[in-house]
């Protein structure tokens, strides 16, 4: 048995081991965090911008009707691939085949009125010429031949018209194009006069994509290809890339073909156009999509996007100074693409930065670095 004296001075010793074991201090160890870096070096670099474009048809034609009447029949379905001169719609013929009857019995009469004039006339030649009938009945034979002729010719007017409005009945496509949605369907009336088309036709092989630039970039380009006018910028600038909203590109490189002569007014935008063959017709009229503008800097610092902290309109990278991370603020250019930056200002060559993860670093922690040249 153990006496209570002796369990005391045990839970004593117990105690003052642990006491001991808690007020003693842990030295900090320091542990290298492992991060790409890159040594920074002037280069060219060609700076590949993006920029939101709008895409419309090289051609889109409104489909209206010449003539009113009641639509009876449609001879295309909605969305359907259409050629020059390919029925599409019918108008109710009737009322103007009716017009094409009365204005042939027009003629006739008229035929008939101009034949029974110059009979009269050459009667009335033949008298004079015997000096039976006096200059005014001949001249009055003569002005009612003229008269007949020129009603002849005012009803062959009228039967051609209506003619021309007969064949106004059928609508037919006046381009080779892709058909959109339907306004009017069969049993409606359309009547010239009316708003709204009865549809419209695109050209979406070939097309045009819209965008705009700030007015400094457009300044940027007249200095960097060293032009004076729109016309020269248009020749120098290389060819343009466009892409879908989800990234897809279209095979064919175009080229801008136009610059507006004038700013937007509360941007101070510049329009663009550029020209692309659209074969696959992947893009349509109202479509969207980006436009990528190459331009090649040269002497530039180009650095990962990944190596920099964009803080409200401030950019960071992370510079490795004795093996150690120190934050330097730098200045970029506005427009970057959707790898790099280039670099205006706030690095020199041969600095050592973080190349990736620059968001997880922070100051003065001990960087173990593995550094490389720039590759953009």
């Amino acid at each position: 048995m153990f006496s209570l004296k002796g369990n005391s001075n045990i839970m004593l010793v117990i105690l003052m081991l642990v006491l001991a074991t808690g007020c003693k201090e842990t030295a900090p160890s320091t542990v290298n965090e492992t991060y790409k870096t890159l040594s920074v070096e002037k280069q060219d670099y060609t700076l590949n911008r993006r920029f939101t474009a709008r895409i419309e048809s090289q051609q889109k034609v409104e489909v209206r009707p010449v003539v009113g009447g009641t639509l009876v029949k449609e001879c295309v379905k909605e969305g359907a691939q259409v050629k020059k001169g390919q029925p599409l719609f019918i108008i109710d013929q009737a009322p103007y085949i009716a017009a094409v009857d009365a204005a042939k019995a027009q003629v006739a009469t008229a035929r008939a009125t101009l034949a029974t004039a110059q009979l009269n006339l050459e009667g009335k030649e033949k008298l004079y010429a015997q000096q039976m009938v006096g200059e005014f009945d001949l001249r009055r034979a003569r002005h009612a031949r003229d008269e007949a002729a020129a009603q002849l010719e005012s009803a062959q007017a009228e039967l051609a018209s209506a003619r021309t409005n007969l064949n106004y009945t059928t609508i037919c496509s006046p381009v080779d194009g892709k058909i959109s949605l339907l306004e009017f369907f069969e049993g409606e009336l359309v009547d010239p006069s009316v708003e709204l088309p009865i549809t419209t036709i695109a050209v979406n092989n070939h097309i045009y994509a819209y965008f705009s630039l700030s007015e400094k970039l457009y300044t940027d380009l007249f200095e960097e290809y060293g032009c004076s006018s729109s016309s020269e910028l248009i020749s120098k600038l290389p060819p343009v890339t466009l892409y879908t909203t989800w990234d897809e590109q279209l095979p064919q490189k175009g080229h801008i073909d136009a610059i507006s002569g004038s700013a937007d007014t509360s941007t101070g935008a510049v329009l663009l156009r550029a020209s692309f063959n659209n074969p696959s017709e992947v893009f349509r009229h109202g479509s969207n999509g980006y436009i990528e503008l190459p331009t090649t800097k040269h002497g530039v610092i180009a650095i990962p996007q990944d190596a920099v902290i964009h803080i409200q309109d401030k950019y960071f990278v992370y510079r490795v100074i004795e093996g150690k991370a120190v934050s330097t603020e730098i200045t970029v250019l506005p427009s970057a693409d959707n790898l790099h930056y280039v670099v205006i200002s706030g690095l020199n060559e041969r600095d050592v930065i973080i190349a990736e993860n620059a968001g997880m670093v922070s100051e003065g922690m001990a960087i173990a670095q593995e550094t490389k040249k720039t590759e953009p």
